[in-house]
């Protein structure tokens, strides 16, 4: 057979397909602009779109994670929001091989970043919280930090700050959320955050004076002025996160801390934001003396359970023990819930000397029909939080603390010049002065006490 082809081309093309040449160079076309503008590539034509979906979200953490190992750095409240919810997925290979700390801060005044480091203990110290409303020569020993609660200072700065460390394992991004995401004076700001040896460290203000609770501990019950300041202060805050459909969903004495000037709101692990007009919780949220009958019911409930949790706090300052527990002791009853569903308000545990106008304000926080219990905003209005400044004397500030004990002293020793007992502020016998668990003789006390307030640190703190 004689073959009349002069090239190897015509000897081919006489033999193939000419239509499954052009199908195949269509083919190969749109598979190269496809892998061009992102699409598919020749490894990813097998996967189903999930899959493909998957490997993006995987490759971003990744990503994100490399950024976050950085170290630590100065940003803004989406940057610290981001960092957060980046810790709560973080993967744990990835976790058990950073070389330093990571963190965001948001201070910038205060907390001084060195090439990326905030190193514990040596850029910032932390020292146990150790506080006492009572003479501290009197034996008492100091209760110590307020759980997981740490004094903390930057060594650069000298800035004086509050440091709660949560295990990594047990940390969640409410717990910085909303501390970052909503600023107001009664409540406590958020500094920053840093992850060091598998611990956050959440930097915030520091409460010179301690929680309600451990002021309660050390002093007993509250006289009437001093939960009048209290109540006022914290309903400011509630006012402003109620206004913004957010439920705190934990306010007792141990959440409430106080300072020299202002009380603030702490720990918002529990809180939310409503969507509608009602939250329908998953599980339940609070601590059960101070839970609302609606909470306890988990069929729905808004910001007003803030406000029955505020009344059942404002009886614990009054009493010194929360409500319901004298007369049904925690031994025999193991758990309140059934009580306060069929029970509440606790009416009986009110302090039986009470104010008449301190009753009434009372009775619209622990209304038990939500829908009739008073916001926020209008029980700033009540007259019982409003007295004449006459009637009813408060410390404004840790200054006019100082200045009423320095005026009360001189008078009352001149009215008892007779008597051969020193009066101090710290006297077992100094009447007026020591007004027995009174904010007055706590903050100035506090004062005296000036090495926790100003100075620098010393091995008292060890």
């Amino acid at each position: 057979m004689d073959y009349k082809y002069d090239t190897g081309l015509e000897l081919l093309l006489a033999h193939m397909n000419v239509e499954e040449i052009i199908n195949a160079a269509e083919t190969l076309y749109q598979l190269r602009e496809e892998e061009e503008e992102g699409g598919l590539s020749f490894d990813e034509e097998g996967l189903s779109q999930e899959e493909m979906d998957e490997i993006e979200e995987t490759e971003e953490m990744v990503a994100e994670q490399e950024d976050a190992v950085s170290g630590v750095r100065y940003g803004t409240v989406p940057d610290i929001l981001a960092f957060v919810n980046l810790l709560s997925s973080m993967q744990t290979p990835l976790l058990q091989h950073l070389p330093k700390e990571i963190g965001v801060l948001l201070n910038k005044k205060d907390m001084a970043v060195k090439k990326g480091r905030y190193q514990i203990n040596i850029d910032v110290l932390l020292f146990a919280w150790r506080l006492t409303y009572k003479n501290p020569g009197s034996g008492l020993v100091p209760k110590g930090s307020f759980g997981k609660v740490h004094l903390a200072q930057d060594t650069t700065t000298r800035k004086r700050m509050a440091c709660k460390l949560i295990p990594l394992e047990n940390f969640k991004a409410a717990d910085v959320e909303f501390q970052a995401r909503f600023r107001h004076d009664n409540i406590a700001e958020l500094f920053g955050a840093v992850l060091w040896d598998q611990t956050v460290h959440l930097f915030m203000e520091a409460g010179e004076g301690g929680s309600v609770l451990e002021k309660l501990d050390s002093c007993g019950p509250m006289r009437e002025f001093e939960i009048i300041w209290v109540a006022k202060q914290v309903l400011r805050g509630l006012e402003y996160l109620h206004s913004h459909n957010v439920i705190h969903h934990d306010i007792k004495p141990s959440n409430i801390v106080l300072m020299s000037d202002k009380a603030v709101l702490v720990d918002f692990g529990l809180a939310v934001q409503m969507t509608e007009d009602v939250y329908s919780p998953r599980d339940l949220r609070g601590t059960e003396m101070y839970m609302s009958p609606e909470l306890v019911l988990c069929r729905g409930h808004n910001t007003k359970t803030d406000i029955y949790s505020l009344g059942t706090s404002i009886i614990h300052m009054q009493t010194g023990s929360p409500p319901w527990v004298r007369r049904y002791p925690r031994t025999a009853y193991p758990s309140y819930l059934y009580i306060i569903h069929k029970q509440a308000p606790p009416l009986e545990d009110i302090a039986e000397d009470c104010s008449a106008s301190m009753r009434s304000f009372l009775k619209r926080c622990l209304e038990r029909n939500p829908t009739l219990r008073s916001s926020a905003s209008e029980l700033l209005k009540d007259e019982a939080i409003n007295p004449p400044r006459e009637d009813q004397p408060r410390c404004w500030s840790l200054d006019s603390a100082l200045e009423e004990a320095t005026h009360t002293l001189p008078r009352q020793q001149s009215q008892h010049h007779d008597t051969t007992q020193e009066s101090s502020l710290y006297s077992e016998d100094s009447g007026h002065i020591k007004r027995k668990g009174s904010l007055y003789i706590d903050l100035g006390a506090l004062s005296g006490y000036h090495k926790l307030v100003t100075g620098p640190p010393s091995s008292e703190y060890d």
